[in-house]
């Protein structure tokens, strides 16, 4: 899921609620992670530096891929 969650995000800044329902949409609607799977997640990916808040114009946390994320991104790829 870590690796999925980045992908996502690298690809386009992204929210919590935006990347559970990208989930759901790639998986056919059979899996839809929880909030308490997701966002745990995306807080360990922020504390490994492989993310970071993006500012946003509501309360809504936007996340972005740092320089780190996506060469973490590059060094998984087979994964």
């Amino acid at each position: 899921l870590r690796l999925v969650l980045l992908k996502l995000i690298a690809d386009e800044p992204r929210h919590g609620y935006e990347l559970i329902k990208a989930i759901e949409e790639m998986t056919g609607g059979d899996y839809a992670p929880s909030p308490g799977i997701v966002y745990p997640t995306l807080t360990m990916l922020e504390d490994m530096g492989l993310i970071a808040e993006q500012k946003s114009k509501d309360s809504k946390k936007i996340f972005e891929a740092t320089a780190d994320g996506r060469a973490y991104l590059e060094e998984n790829e087979e994964e």
